[in-house]
């Protein structure tokens, strides 16, 4: 039993999703990830960049989630904060209702090896040992027994139909071989949620229906269980119940359950993902290096705009720069650009804005 370092952290949260489960609504599943106003910056030499911008989502029991996305949209960093892998710098992460943002190294540890199974993009297998010895890897760390590491291996081994490669070493298996010695491992533990990285990107075709056909297998044979899959492939979303799009940082669209036998609406959002990416790739610039602020600057509050900057009108109208809203942090602030319009002296004005305090949203 996992012991979560605030118990006032548990949570039952619904999400406004569509169900797509008929015959037992999502809003009345389980909750097993809720992601709560879920922010992730990285510091690159003198600028941070926001890379999760606000995430908020609930992935249910028995449903496989895909999340597609432009290159260096969020997608594999949203995971990593899933899994307790990175920290998240705002906001909350609740697996099964413990808070993984509250919790100390001790709490993540047993989180990662007893909730949750991650399949990596590169296999990520040990050279020196057998696909069995792979498989029993995480339970050896965990620290299982020795009859329940043989009796699950075998059953794993069996459940990914590699029984006559199990004394096989990575070196001699092929990429869809390797990548489903990667997937028993995350499976090993028997944890609560799967969370796979790029499954299909590696392998051929063939090997790639392998892939989802275990991943449908697995929940439908563990309907308390979740996956979570990062992809660029858009075949994965037949067996998705939910696709999740991600641009920038913020989850921007929903997509319901395909007819697995229908490849037309796949292709359709293929073609329109892949010009999302040329829109991002064609609006990417270098962001612009700011002057040096002095360190006791605050940034005013969006809300609190009321005047004309020039003439002090209160007949104004303001929003956020669609064309260079990109998110900052300076002095402990998430800051945007705005920008103002004042019919009485017909003038535009730019203005870098504050949206919260961020020592306020982790205390």
């Amino acid at each position: 039993m996992i012991e979560n370092e605030n118990e006032s952290s548990k949570t039952d949260v619904d999400a406004n999703v569509t169900p797509q489960d008929k015959q037992v609504p999502l809003k009345q599943r389980q909750v097993n990830v809720s992601c709560q106003n879920v922010f992730r910056i990285f510091q690159q030499g003198n600028l941070e960049v926001v890379a999760l911008k606000g995430v908020n989502m609930n992935i249910y029991a028995g449903e496989i989630v895909v999340i597609m996305g432009p290159s260096g949209s969020g997608k594999t960093t949203l995971l990593n904060v899933i899994s307790g892998m990175d920290q998240a710098s705002a906001g909350h992460v609740f697996i099964r209702g413990f808070d993984v943002t509250r919790m100390k190294d001790e709490g993540v540890q047993q989180i990662l090896q007893n909730e949750i199974g991650i399949v990596f993009q590169f296999f990520n297998l040990i050279p020196s040992l057998t696909a069995e010895g792979n498989v029993e890897l995480p339970m050896t760390i965990a620290k299982k027994s020795n009859e329940y590491k043989r009796t699950r291996v075998h059953e794993l081994i069996k459940e990914i139909g590699l029984e006559d490669r199990a004394h096989h070493r990575p070196f001699t298996l092929s990429g869809g071989e390797k990548q489903r010695v990667a997937i028993a491992m995350a499976f090993a533990n028997n944890p609560t949620i799967i969370l796979a990285d790029e499954p299909t990107g590696n392998i051929d075709s063939i090997s790639s229906e392998k892939i989802m056909n275990i991943f449908r297998q697995f929940i439908q044979k563990n309907p308390d269980k979740s996956i979570v899959i990062v992809t660029h492939n858009p075949e994965v979303r037949k067996i998705a119940d939910r696709t999740l799009i991600i641009k920038d940082g913020q989850i921007i669209r929903e997509l319901g359950k395909i007819d697995s036998e229908s490849t037309e609406s796949i292709h359709a959002d293929d073609e329109g993902m892949q010009e999302m990416d040329k829109i991002v790739q064609m609006q990417k610039e270098k962001d612009k290096v700011e002057k040096i602020l002095n360190p006791d600057f605050r940034f005013i509050d969006f809300q609190d705009i009321n005047v004309c900057p020039r003439c002090k009108s209160e007949n104004i109208l303001k929003n956020f720069d669609q064309e260079d809203g990109s998110y900052k942090v300076k002095n402990n602030q998430l800051v945007t650009r705005a920008v103002i319009f004042c019919p009485e002296c017909y003038q535009v004005y730019y203005q870098w804005v504050s949206l919260f305090d961020i020592r306020q949203e982790v205390s």
